[in-house]
């Protein structure tokens, strides 16, 4: 039976990924004094995961401490004698520039206080991030250094995973992409077993060099056991419009240049030679085949209709070759005696 297209069903291959995934490091460098979580461990939003040494921050902040205080002993001083001016300037024993001098002198001395004080916060704020924080929920799943190690800013410490329900990023080749909704859900397969996620995004970019997209799926329902790594598989359907025909696979014969053979029936237009009870002679008819699935081949080919298509045992068979056609409600063994 010929149609006019057939169905192509594609499997595109997706990786379960965390929705968030963090390398953690510090700030600024330092030696490692602590690292209080290891492989495989929980935290909690603000945790404490690491310390760096902080002895000589805290050093830096006494030295501030008492430049502080330097600086607002002179600040008292020239206050001090700014007031004594102010009362002098009036009886005429200090000059106005004095006075002037006297004025911009405090206020140095305040700016040198405030300068002290703005050092001790700086440093404070330095002590504070020695100190490693979670960022999220999740669990610890790399660590790459140890205690007594002195790290460069920004080099990684910790890997931290969300615990979150992960994503499944899935790219999709081709024109499918474009039938997918966001918002719809769609069936995911996972270690032989079917669940439904919701389709959450379709980042507009093609990736390189598959030029693919990618689909982001949120699965739906407890899917506990899915963890970041594994590999899903999303199938989709593709109406092709094609002329063309279904045959099982075990009716093709390999042919030459790419093609196959088909064996018909055909009727014959001459006598059966003596003593042969033939109707029909078989011819090998070529076929290109477009697509195939379980036992059965999608080919296009020069079909007529009265053609009929031997379905097995085509390795007895030559073309040429005369037989007889017995109908369909012919009993079988008696077809196999033939």
């Amino acid at each position: 039976a010929q149609a006019g297209g057939y169905v192509m069903r594609r499997i595109f291959t997706g990786r379960v990924e965390a929705k968030r995934s963090s390398a953690l490091g510090f700030e600024q460098g330092g030696r490692v004094s602590e690292v209080l979580v290891r492989e495989g461990d929980g935290v909690r939003t603000g945790q404490v995961v690491a310390r760096l040494d902080r002895a000589l921050l805290i050093a830096r902040r006494e030295e501030q401490r008492a430049a502080l205080a330097d600086a607002e002993a002179g600040l008292s001083l020239a206050q001090a004698t700014l007031t004594r001016y102010r009362e002098s300037v009036e009886q005429g024993a200090v000059t106005r520039q004095a006075l002037d001098e006297a004025r911009e002198g405090a206020r140095a001395a305040e700016a040198r206080v405030a300068l002290s004080r703005a050092r001790i916060a700086t440093i404070d704020l330095d002590i504070e991030k020695t100190e490693l924080l979670a960022p999220f929920d999740g669990v610890v799943t790399r660590r790459l250094a140890h205690e007594g190690r002195v790290l460069p800013a920004g080099e990684p410490l910790l890997h931290l995973q969300e615990r979150a329900t992960p994503e499944v990023r899935v790219g999709v080749a081709g024109p499918l992409a474009d039938v997918l909704i966001p918002g719809r859900q769609y069936p995911l397969r996972w270690r032989g077993h079917e669940f439904a996620a919701r389709l959450r995004a379709l980042v507009p970019v093609r990736t390189t060099p598959a030029r693919t997209l990618d689909a982001l799926f949120v699965p739906t329902g407890d899917q506990a056991a899915l963890r970041p790594g594994e590999l899903v598989e999303l199938e989709l359907e593709e109406w092709i419009r094609e002329q063309g025909a279904w045959v099982p696979l075990a009716a093709l014969k390999e042919g030459t240049r790419g093609l196959w053979q088909l064996y018909t029936a055909e009727p014959l237009d001459v006598p059966p030679p003596a003593g042969l009870q033939a109707d029909h002679r078989i011819a090998s008819l070529p076929v290109a085949i477009l697509y195939h699935e379980g036992d059965r081949a999608f080919v296009r080919g020069p079909f007529r209709v009265e053609h009929q298509v031997v379905r097995a045992g085509l390795q007895r068979l030559v073309p040429g070759q005369v037989v007889r056609v017995l109908p369909p409600a012919a009993d079988t063994l008696a077809m196999g005696d033939r």
